[in-house]
């Protein structure tokens, strides 16, 4: 019998960032490229229901949507799920003007001094009378849509690399740079909205819904059996920090809880297997009876060596198949020249149709 879902093909590409896209909107650490998410929903069919339960910041949701499926996401990092929210907003016809609204109202209040002083941890890392315009704009926040919220987060990082002189990396960020530079949050603000606007998804288009939950416990937020197909770039073990970087920047901002968002993350060695084994069984529960589920994971470096992603995941849960190549990116890439490593990603693909799968040309 052969299967009614395609062979999945993982190609490789070249470069993993597209600038000219929504995915630009903020910096967020560790995101599946846009262009493999792109490239691996395209080999889906056009009709029904995709769930990525490690939404971060929304990019396949994005992709699936534009794709013509319905989409779920699910983040327990309430910085991931508003940037998912506004990948996916639709309203977007007035953003243009409703920022410029905002802005003037912001410019009312910084000439009488109607704002907040930012804390004192977060202002290191701007210039004053920028540091002054983001709090400034944060007085409307609440009054913003999903979008303009999103626009937001990503200004405030840009502002603040561009306050310490554009030198910070992905590995460099909060590092102190003085002088400061001034950056005009405002006219970046609003350079940003007109920027990304140009990208979203038509009107039309499937409806998408960004979950704030815990996908160990999808059926909570899931109905049973309702999707078709699963696509995700889980966690790498405890590769990443997802509430630093400039995330750490935001919840300083916001004066937020960092630590205690960080707590429930799957991103901890000791539990990651158990964690993973959790969320395998509820995807169980939510997907149909031949759905295809699709983890993109790569190769870990531990002290004993390599851990390879898709061996780890195959023997949670024996897979159908796992297709391999080497990592893209040039950071991933001057990292193993660094560390004389060679290591792989992989896609995991489980495919719960009955019978044999027929692989295609590539």
């Amino acid at each position: 019998m052969q299967s009614r879902n395609p062979q999945i093909l993982f190609k490789k590409i070249d470069s993993v960032n597209n600038p000219n896209s929504i995915h630009g909107i903020y910096p967020y650490r560790g995101k599946i490229s846009a262009i493999d998410a792109s490239n691996i929903i395209k080999q889906l069919p056009h009709s029904g229901t995709i769930l990525d339960p490690f939404c971060g910041s929304g990019t396949i949701i994005y992709e699936g949507q534009r794709h013509g499926l319905t989409a779920y996401g699910v983040d327990n990092n309430p910085l991931a799920v508003q940037l998912a929210k506004a990948k996916v907003y639709k309203e977007v016809a007035n953003s243009v003007t409703e920022c410029q609204h905002y802005i003037e109202l912001a410019k009312k209040d910084l000439e009488k001094g109607n704002f907040d002083e930012m804390p004192k941890e977060p202002i290191k890392s701007f210039h004053e009378q920028s540091a002054h315009e983001i709090m400034c704009m944060k007085n409307y926040f609440e009054e913003m849509n999903d979008f303009l919220k999103g626009v937001f987060y990503g200004t405030i990082a840009l502002t603040a690399r561009g306050c310490n002189n554009y030198v910070w990396t992905s590995s460099t960020v909060g590092k102190n740079i003085e002088p400061k530079r001034y950056i005009d949050f405002f006219k970046k603000m609003e350079s940003k909205v007109k920027k990304h606007s140009k990208y979203f998804n038509d009107i039309n288009c499937p409806d998408a819904a960004i979950i704030y939950g815990d996908s160990r416990l999808l059926s909570k937020y899931i109905k049973p059996h309702s999707i078709d197909y699963v696509f995700t770039s889980p966690p790498y073990f405890d590769g990443l920090d997802y509430t630093a970087y400039y995330g750490k920047l935001i919840y300083d901002i916001f004066e937020t809880n960092r630590i205690e968002i960080k707590k429930p993350l799957i991103q901890y060695v000791n539990t990651y297997e158990n964690d993973m084994k959790m969320v395998l069984e509820q995807l169980d529960i939510v997907t149909t009876e031949n759905a295809l589920m699709i983890f993109v994971v790569g190769d870990k470096k531990v002290k004993e060596g390599i851990i390879n992603g898709g061996d780890f995941f195959n023997k949670l849960k024996e897979t159908s198949y796992i297709e391999e190549r080497s990592y893209s990116g040039s950071s991933s890439q001057v990292f193993d020249v660094l560390n004389k490593t060679d290591r792989k990603e992989q896609i995991v693909v489980w495919d719960k149709c009955e019978g044999e799968i027929v692989k295609h040309g590539i």
